[in-house]
């Protein structure tokens, strides 16, 4: 999960940067990630753990900010992973 997504380009205007700071972001990022990491390790299923997380936050995100914007960041998603 080295590469970096922007997040601060998907996060609507009702959100102000005392609400949600980029280190902020970044913090959360990093602690779920390594958290599921350590879950698929654990399970020894990296695709169920994988599923499971994408389609939570798939839902949790469609109802946040939107589909367009939810399908945009999951291609952004998509595009980062693919240059490795």
């Amino acid at each position: 999960m080295a590469n970096v997504i922007n997040l601060n380009d998907h996060i609507k205007d009702k959100y102000d940067e005392q609400t949600i700071t980029k280190i902020e972001l970044c913090r959360i990022r990093d602690d779920i990630e390594e958290k599921l990491n350590q879950y698929s390790i654990n399970e020894e299923n990296e695709l169920a753990v994988s599923l499971s997380s994408g389609r939570y936050s798939a839902m949790k995100l469609t109802k946040i900010l939107g589909k367009e914007d939810t399908i945009q960041f999951f291609k952004d998603c998509i595009e980062t992973a693919s240059k490795n």
